[in-house]
């Protein structure tokens, strides 16, 4: 016979509590609920805009007529059917932007608060690949070699630097310049803040005496060559000294300006501004202004300033709900300037997208392996084509941001390359002759400030410096550069010497069996690595110590002006090879022993779970 333990005996029952201290003694459950729902929405309002209120208006206005006919029952089915049928649409119209989203912009508002900043320690900083004790020896040495040589080479740079760091919050910034983990060790040794002394024709010399072949193009600035730059600010300024700080009123230099950049534009007419981003804001302003219409389609990864209106992902903490980023040279994106017609003010395209389609502008922040997806896409000129019979079809303006391609891929940027004329055109960079500037040239319809039926509906566009006589000075001696009759042929010869480089430095690359490979798109250039590695981002590093100088994102963006001649074209070169050189016999172009993106996988696993157990 079985015996079974008897089960507990049951707790006592809770004694009662008093009646005062319920609180249903004072509330009933259906007021409960409805302070529950006037609550939420207190504490989140909805948005009411004009079409909701006009079909709320519309549809109280239909009820009562119909209930004081007694059609009640009928007009409600009727108003379900219609709302319905509406609502069935809007549900498309939702999905379908869903599908043609950058994946970006739907996934980082969750990753940006999840993925954490982490480093890898210095005992595991040469052996991240795996490598054995004499590699990983043999790349601590070299990094102690170049730290010394860089303490003799550059050091009023380095002091510099470091006063700098402390005082402007950009350097700091821009001083990490490798794949993150890998920041904290590295800038132990290296520091790559750079003083400028002087430019040379394509050279920049430090405070250090140090003379380097620039291929940074100033942050895209350095077009026509930096000696160009100082006789445009010298002529400008001769127009300009006697006016002084007089703003306000335009003079005869601004407008024999306008005329020249409506020539190059092919618009009606031109607002000034200080710098590009301001030139886009005031851009995207006047769109919605002149439509009526609140959102402005963007493409996967395109840069259009660090204005937080139009920079829905990467670099922005507010992400602007009246911006829809979108796959470029995608069906599905065409579909939804379409469908989306009635909402949609303009299409922003910045056509630098070209080189690295859906996807940032590439720089050694993110270079964590041989990941780097750069080049020229093929077909992009029949997308644009294609993107500007949709807008036309949709009413919607067309927008070429050309502050980075204007003037660099052809003398009258990527309208000339592509053949595509745009309702509106953003330019700036090196327009200002080496000034400041941003400028925005416009159909009339779309550049229209005042509404002219509504007297309080403006479009306030307006900046205290735009027009400065200064940079109207530099500005003209540039355009009067540019409208010389052998500026084409000038590109022309500029393209011709560049692909003639990328085809030399590359074979030779192969021939010396080095994973490096060069790719362009006219003038911006960039480094891709052929084999997978974790330390392919040191190469700036070897490249500084040669004489080359890179921007902050290092080997990601590289750019030539048009002062280039064929012996900087192979003393470049020299200098490269020199620098891949020291990359291979210090060890870091070692084949890796272990898997990359598995090894990557596993440090940022564990780098989350450190995070939110509070160990990191």
């Amino acid at each position: 016979m079985l015996w079974r333990r008897a089960p507990p005996p049951a707790p006592p029952p809770l004694p009662a509590a008093p009646e005062f201290l319920m609180p249903s003694a004072y509330i009933d459950q259906q007021t409960a609920l409805f302070a529950v729902i006037v609550s939420l929405l207190v504490l989140n309002p909805p948005s009411l805009n004009r079409n909701l209120l006009i079909s709320f208006v519309a549809t109280f206005t239909a009820w009562t007529v119909l209930a004081q006919l007694g059609y009640q029952a009928d007009g409600a089915a009727v108003a379900a059917s219609l709302l319905g049928i509406r609502a069935a649409y809007r549900l498309y119209q939702i999905l379908l932007t869903l599908l043609a989203t950058f994946p970006l912009q739907l996934t980082f508002p969750l990753v940006v608060n999840i993925l954490p900043r982490f480093t890898i320690p210095r005992a595991d900083f040469f052996t991240a690949d795996g490598a054995t004790d004499v590699v990983a020896k043999k790349r601590e040495a070299a990094l102690a070699k170049l730290e010394k040589r860089w303490l003799m080479k550059y050091p009023k740079c380095r002091q510099f630097g470091s006063s700098l760091k402390q005082l402007i919050s950009d350097v700091r910034f821009t001083s990490g310049r490798c794949f993150p983990p890998f920041n904290a060790v590295v800038n132990e040794h290296l520091d790559p803040s750079m003083a400028l002394a002087c430019t040379q024709g394509p050279c920049v010399v430090d405070i250090d005496g140090n003379k380097s072949l620039d291929i940074s193009g100033s942050y895209g600035v350095n077009v026509c060559g930096y000696e160009a730059y100082k006789q445009f600010i010298s002529t400008g300024w001769e127009k300009a000294k006697d006016k002084g700080l007089y703003l306000g009123s335009l003079d005869e230099t601004t407008l024999d300006n306008i005329t020249m950049i409506k020539a190059i534009s092919g618009l009606d007419e031109v607002s000034f501004h200080m710098s590009g981003t301001e030139a886009v804001m005031a851009a995207v302003r006047c769109a919605r202004f002149n439509k009526r219409r609140p959102l402005v389609v963007t493409f996967g990864g395109a840069y259009h300033g660090w204005w937080d209106g139009m920079q829905p992902t990467t670099g922005n903490e507010r992400i602007p709900s009246d911006v829809l980023q979108l796959k470029d040279m995608n069906s599905l994106s065409l579909a939804v300037i379409s469908a989306r017609a009635s909402e949609i003010a303009a299409v922003l395209v910045n056509p630098l997208q070209c080189f690295h389609l859906n996807s940032s502008p590439p720089s050694d922040l993110v270079l964590s392996s041989n990941n780097r997806k750069v080049g020229p896409a093929c077909g992009y000129e029949e997308w644009l084509h294609k993107l500007r019979k949709t807008c036309d079809a949709a009413g919607v303006f067309l927008i070429f941001d050309e502050v980075y391609t204007g003037f660099r891929v052809a003398p009258k940027g990527a309208q000339q390359v592509y053949g595509v004329q745009a309702d509106m055109v953003v330019y700036g960079k090196t327009l200002g002759g080496g000034l400041p500037v941003g400028v925005l040239c416009g159909s009339k319809a779309s550049m229209t400030r005042a509404d002219p039926a509504k007297a309080a509906r403006v479009a306030y566009v307006i900046g205290t410096f735009a027009g400065h006589p200064a940079v109207m000075g530099s500005m003209n001696a540039f355009l009067k550069w540019h409208s010389s009759p052998d500026t084409q042929a000038r590109y022309d010869q500029m393209h011709e010497r560049i692909d003639n480089f990328i085809a030399k430095a590359n074979a030779t690359f192969k021939k010396c069996h080095y994973p490096l490979e060069l790719t362009n798109w006219f003038s911006v250039w960039s480094m891709k690595f052929t084999a997978p590695g974790r330390y392919h981002w040191m190469l700036q590093y070897y490249l500084r110590d040669a004489g080359v100088a890179l921007s902050w994102v290092g080997t990601g963006r590289c750019l030539f002006s048009l002062d280039w001649t064929t012996s900087h074209f192979d003393d470049l070169i020299e200098r490269m090879l020199n620098a891949c050189k020291d990359m291979q016999e210090d060890g870091w172009w070692e084949a890796p022993r272990v898997d990359i993106k598995k090894t990557l996988g596993v440090e940022f696993a564990l780098a989350i779970v450190k995070s939110f157990a509070g160990f990191a």
